[in-house]
């Protein structure tokens, strides 16, 4: 026997039905209206500097939940954001999930102050690295810095480990074998011990699968517009498994040469 459909309250938004947002700029609120003027879902904001806007909590009734009315609500808070040229701190957890379920990017917001600050933004950082987002937008100048640091130094083992390795094992090919291995050996060694290091301080580090994107148009698609940074860190999710393939098997045959070399230098 089919179940009846459920009761929908009277006045409330049916599928199908434009949802109308309006903006009460003095009460600094967006607000629906349900059943009539009884019942409202409101979207409540703060300015928290001059050209900055805390969007603070998002409410709808238990009775009209499920209609997508926060998230008329919160594209309306969004696109006030984004017309009037403002700045926004995201507080309201709904519209962050909104806001970055849509490009899968998280925000390491510049909110906190104190003197556990750096801890805190520590902390979300690496909730968002082990979450694995797309995009990871860090605002606060240390930790960003130091993060693309960071970065910087496990690129330059990847780089060094390869160029190196390479040379070992193109040099007696280019040179006379007598003199070859005056080269090829330290390159050998150097591909090894940055294939080490890498292995030992990096690869673990839930940092290797991110690079800094400088991208112009890939960062124009992110909500940038939420910051009140100019200059923060965006972070891209990239697969690092070919790249420690290729270091790994160049590090390798470097090892193979270097232990062939010595075995023939030292039977001589």
């Amino acid at each position: 026997m089919a179940q009846p459909p459920a009761a929908v309250p009277p006045g409330a938004p049916e599928q199908g039905c434009p949802i109308r947002v309006e903006h009460d700029r003095r009460r600094r609120q967006f607000t629906v209206r349900l059943n009539g003027c009884h019942d409202r879902a409101v979207l409540l904001y703060e300015y928290v500097g001059k050209r900055i806007v805390d969007l603070q909590h998002t409410e709808v009734p238990d009775a009209y939940r499920g209609r997508g009315i926060a998230k008329h609500l919160a594209k309306a808070a969004l696109d006030f954001v984004v017309e009037d040229d403002l700045k926004a701190h995201l507080t309201c957890w709904y519209i962050q999930k909104v806001s970055l379920s849509a490009t899968d990017c998280y925000i390491v917001h510049e909110i906190y102050n104190g003197e556990n600050a750096q801890d805190q933004f520590e902390y979300e950082l690496e909730q968002a690295l082990e979450a694995q987002y797309k995009y990871i937008v860090i605002e606060p100048t240390r930790i960003g810095d130091e993060t693309a640091r960071w970065i910087t130094v496990g690129n330059c083992l990847h780089k060094t480990t390869v160029l190196a390795g390479t040379a070992c094992l193109f040099t007696p090919l280019a040179l006379p074998l007598d003199y070859s291995h005056y080269i090829s050996l330290p390159a050998g060694v150097l591909s090894l011990a940055c294939c080490t290091l890498y292995g030992i301080s990096w690869q673990f580090d839930p940092c290797c699968k991110y690079q800094v994107e400088y991208d112009a148009y890939k960062l124009s698609r992110l909500p940038l517009h939420t910051l009140t940074s100019s200059t923060p860190v965006v972070l891209v999710r990239k697969d690092d498994l070919h790249r420690k393939r290729l270091h790994n098997t160049i590090a390798l045959a470097a090892l193979v040469y270097c232990v062939k070399k010595v075995y023939e230098l030292c039977a001589v």
